[in-house]
């Protein structure tokens, strides 16, 4: 039976020693985090991020924004994967990491069923109330698993959606992360009858691996993120999920459920509220381009673009 499951799995991260870090932050004696403190002296918060440029910089955006209202912010870049991030969360490592809504609902609920952004939403907090973590209102930006076609490509056999790949599914190589397969291939089955398709196993997170074997015509279809630069420079071709077989994946603060108050809540929102899917966008491709800037430095530019700063 096919079972809605996680996109993101980074690279190891045993290796940071997350059982070594020791909290700075809220978990310790008093409660630093408490609503009625704020100004100068908010508190301490430890923000983690996952191994991607992406998660470095919403790390960033939500700390540069608590730092300048009054909380010291410190930072555990990297961790990697979900199980080990939700262990770091729990207990005490980091208090904070940005995350992604549908993926967040799935591992606190393998059974879940929902796709739509205001559903996930909705079941997120009972989903991770027994694990001991919570959420914060959901960025109206996503950035979502896609299956990308060259243009070319969709041309040539009429593609605009996932299902009609089904036709030709027998001459199709699709590549993306090693766990893509085992995760999807029952699903895009069930849900659009494309099946007997070939896989390549490229462990990039739609990377330049996966990009260039793409327009090499080595694989045909790509599991590219929807806020990866390369599908606008390249003139890819996003194949709609117009069956909703992933589920939304708006951008969530993760937080332990005993670091969050009131004040940590308003402001997380208000930084939430600003970051579309457009800014995803536009703020990847700068972190991407030539000049190679820096998350903290990107994150600066956007806040004070946008008055946050």
């Amino acid at each position: 039976m096919f079972t809605r499951t996680m996109r993101r799995v980074a690279p190891a991260a045993a290796a940071l020693g997350l059982g070594a870090l020791v909290l700075t932050g809220c978990a310790g004696g008093g409660d630093p985090l408490d609503p009625g403190t704020g100004g100068d002296d908010a508190g301490t918060i430890t923000i983690g991020n996952q191994a991607f440029p992406e998660s470095e910089l919403l790390a960033q955006i939500y700390g540069q924004y608590l730092e300048a209202n009054g909380y010291e912010v410190a930072y555990e870049a990297g961790i990697g994967s979900r199980e080990t991030f939700i262990t770091a969360l729990q207990d005490g490592s980091i208090d904070l990491i940005p995350d992604y809504a549908g993926n967040a609902l799935i591992y606190a609920n393998p059974d879940a069923e929902e796709t739509s952004a205001e559903d996930v939403e909705a079941a997120l907090p009972a989903a991770l109330e027994p694990l001991g973590l919570a959420v914060t209102a959901a960025a109206p930006g996503e950035d979502s698993d896609a299956l990308v076609v060259t243009r070319e490509f969709a041309s040539a056999n009429g593609l605009e959606t996932i299902g009609d790949l089904a036709p030709i599914a027998a001459s199709v190589t699709l590549g993306a992360n090693t766990e893509f397969e085992p995760r999807w291939r029952d699903g895009l089955a069930e849900v659009y009858g494309f099946e007997g398709w070939a896989f390549k196993a490229i462990d990039d997170y739609g990377g330049p691996g996966t990009l260039a074997d793409l327009l090499a015509d080595a694989i045909q279809v790509a599991d590219i993120y929807t806020t990866t630069p390369s599908i606008a420079a390249n003139d890819l071709v996003v194949l709609e999920d117009d069956l909703d077989l992933f589920a939304a994946q708006n951008i969530i603060p993760l937080l332990r459920a005993d670091v969050l108050t009131p004040e940590l809540e308003g402001l997380l929102d208000a930084v939430s509220a600003k970051i579309t899917t457009e800014v995803l966008l536009e703020l990847n491709a700068e972190m991407a381009s030539d000049a190679k800037p820096s998350a903290a430095s990107v994150a600066a530019g956007w806040l004070a673009s946008v008055g946050l700063l």
